[in-house]
């Protein structure tokens, strides 16, 4: 049983490395690289204008489909409902979020036009919406999709490694005074942690 154990516990971790390296980046980004004040830290912006007619007698919700089908913004899904609204201009305004970063599609009707403002992501933010995305957020695009199942298996993979990690030193060294301090050290961490901020 050990041996089958200690077996999954190793391949666990080396299938989810890339993933927890991707957690890591993750972490610093929001502790260390990301100076500041917080908010969306872009590499670029660019804005582009394309010639759009919007179509008659269609609610905002269906002329931001319309919008995305003709964009084909890549990594991108139909827009949901939050991210329709107007501006104080009356100008329907469209927002589509990547992990690379937001693109906002204002729809500016009697120009027959729609502007297209793309911010592009640091890597560092481009890290951290990879961690964050998730099968719960029902990404459209397969990519997006391959990318939040990899993140699942790897939230599962990280709970059976911490379990098959405690048996294999209660099966192995359960007196090693060493591992009895990171336990306990770990423990007492959670708890305190818990108490102060619950």
């Amino acid at each position: 049983m050990r041996d089958v154990l200690q077996k999954i516990h190793m391949y666990l971790g080396l299938l989810c490395w890339s993933i927890l390296f991707v957690y890591g980046i993750a972490g610093l980004t929001a502790t260390v690289f990301r100076a500041g004040p917080p908010g969306p830290h872009f590499q670029s912006s660019t804005v582009r204008t394309e010639t759009f007619v919007t179509p008659p007698n269609q609610t905002d919700k269906q002329v931001a489909d319309a919008v995305w089908r003709t964009l084909k913004i890549p990594l991108t899904g139909p827009p949901p409902a939050y991210a329709i609204r107007r501006d104080d201009e009356n100008n329907l305004l469209v927002s589509f979020w990547t992990t690379n970063g937001p693109i906002t599609v204002t729809v500016l009707e009697p120009q027959r036009q729609l502007r297209i403002e793309t911010h592009r992501n640091t890597v560092w933010a481009y890290f951290n919406n990879l961690h964050s995305t998730t099968v719960r957020d029902r990404p459209y695009d397969w990519r997006i999709r391959l990318w939040a199942y990899y993140n699942e298996f790897a939230i599962w993979a990280l709970l059976a490694m911490a379990l098959s990690g405690v048996y294999l030193w209660l099966s192995s060294r359960p007196r090693h005074l060493l591992a009895q301090a990171a336990v306990g050290l770990s423990v007492v961490s959670f708890l305190v942690l818990y108490i102060l901020t619950r």
